[in-house]
């Protein structure tokens, strides 16, 4: 039986000294030989996390809006290049701008929202990951997610 596990470890970068960001969860996705519905098939090859999977809070004390960015940091080693990890925020009245569509997590800095005010709690986040196939060597794949906060 082939397994494959993604393993999402979530961590800030904090760059401003009055701001408090928090993350909460991680999200593990095992992915057997079950995964297959059929003989001869290949795995479906994108699985979704839960709509909250992971939480972030962000106070800066003031009510100026925040940028968030967000970038996957990994050992090559551990994380092949056919895998693509996305993200969203499933809250859209969190928000003030972006966060809203699927978007692929790279190994830079991008964009991903705005906050309507320096402080809001619990903002949900689900990812999706794709690329999975039988061809991918059976092995732990490990990633991590860096969000980078500051104000606009």
């Amino acid at each position: 039986m082939k397994n494959f596990t993604l393993i999402v470890f979530v961590l800030i970068s904090n760059v401003l000294f009055s701001q408090s960001v928090s993350v909460s969860g991680s999200w593990t996705r095992t992915i057997s030989a079950s995964d297959i519905e059929e003989s001869g098939k290949d795995y479906v090859g994108t699985y979704e996390s839960i709509a909250t999977q992971t939480k972030i809070s962000i106070s800066n004390g003031k009510k100026d809006k925040t940028i968030v960015e967000v970038r996957k940091e990994n050992n090559f080693s551990d994380w092949h290049p056919n895998l693509i990890l996305q993200i969203k925020c499933t809250d859209r009245d969190k928000l003030h701008r972006g966060g809203e569509n699927i978007q692929t997590i790279t190994d830079n800095d991008v964009y991903f929202f705005t906050t309507k005010d320096g402080n809001r709690t619990n903002i949900p986040l689900q990812y999706t990951i794709s690329g999975i196939s039988v061809l991918l060597p059976v092995k732990d794949y490990t990633t991590t997610i860096w969000f980078t906060v500051y104000d606009d």
